[in-house]
């Protein structure tokens, strides 16, 4: 895991999830997780350490996402992609968050190459909370980002996990044609494979059933890719250009960019068929408007 460089160019990496509940669901990711809230009006963000949370509201399809519908988790046992908290000390993690309220689903289990559990957010949303203990690991303390910019949180590092059919293929998604790099190769067959991307990490590995600290959980690519609860969402500065490049490196876009009230935005599916938002902001008093742009980006550079 590289030291964090600079920020990269003109993209942001935030996680944006499907509430029935906002305001209850910002409480959950400041209250309990130790989140700020750094924007609220149509959407709630909440800055936590190196990354965002964006909590919004469901909907059907829209002319940028025709076939797609947002909800919150119809079967949260059937999970194709997560929030994955890398800690530095589980323990202190579980315990602190435990008194906060946060329902875990067992205490943290020790497996080969780490000790971690899992909790849902009100929603149902499943989120790993995980500490490497292989000293060859990705996110041992040789290895650890230095900065966190975003909530300023001190021992953990935002990651999204996602379920890949063919983790190889994701990788060159992931590195060819948004430009992220691969920063880790798990054993003894590269899952799961570690991609840096603008501010935070895709980590991509196998599907699998249910372990002794999601007992009834299995992992899975989405059943219904136009069923969505939640996804990556990248802001940024020039859309147009984004457009152009990752279209010309092999992206398939739902269709151009389109212009909404305050953002301008498309979407494109990673191979397993992951939803991900791509948006600019075009609101002068909005959250990603360059007078608002976060000033440092703690993963790999990105272009």
């Amino acid at each position: 895991m590289a030291e964090l460089p600079p920020p990269s160019d003109g993209i942001v990496l935030a996680h944006f999830i499907v509430s029935d509940d906002v305001e209850r669901s910002r409480r959950f990711y400041t209250e309990v997780l130790g989140g700020r809230v750094v924007f609220s009006g149509n959407v709630t963000y909440v800055a936590l350490s190196n990354s965002w949370i964006i909590i919004n509201v469901g909907g059907g399809p829209t002319d940028d996402k025709p076939a797609v519908t947002l909800e919150t988790p119809r079967d949260p046992n059937r999970v194709s992609s997560f929030l994955n908290i890398r800690v530095k000390d589980i323990e202190a993690v579980y315990a602190e968050w435990s008194a906060k309220g946060a329902n875990f689903l067992t205490p943290p289990k020790q497996h080969q190459y780490e000790t971690r559990c899992y909790i849902r957010d009100p929603d149902g949303h499943l989120i790993e909370v995980g500490q490497t203990t292989d000293p060859e690991g990705d996110w041992v303390p040789a290895h650890w980002p230095s900065s966190a910019p975003a909530g300023g949180s001190e021992g953990i590092v935002l990651t999204r996990f996602i379920v890949s059919d063919d983790v190889e293929r994701s990788r060159r998604f992931y590195t060819d044609v948004l430009g992220g790099s691969v920063v880790f190769s798990g054993k003894p067959s590269g899952e799961p494979t570690n991609v840096s991307l603008s501010n935070s990490f895709i980590v991509s590995s196998v599907g699998g059933g249910p372990t002794d600290d999601k007992p009834t959980v299995t992992l899975e690519t989405p059943r219904d890719p136009n069923r969505v609860g939640s996804f990556l969402n990248i802001r940024v500065k020039e859309i147009d250009a984004v457009y152009a490049e990752w279209s010309a490196r092999g992206a398939n876009f739902l269709t151009p960019p389109r212009h909404h009230e305050y953002e301008i935005r498309c979407y494109i599916r990673d191979p397993d068929g992951h939803l991900i938002e791509v948006g600019q902001t075009t609101d002068p008093d909005g959250d990603w408007t360059p007078a608002h742009w976060p000033s440092s980006t703690p993963a790999e550079e990105s272009h």
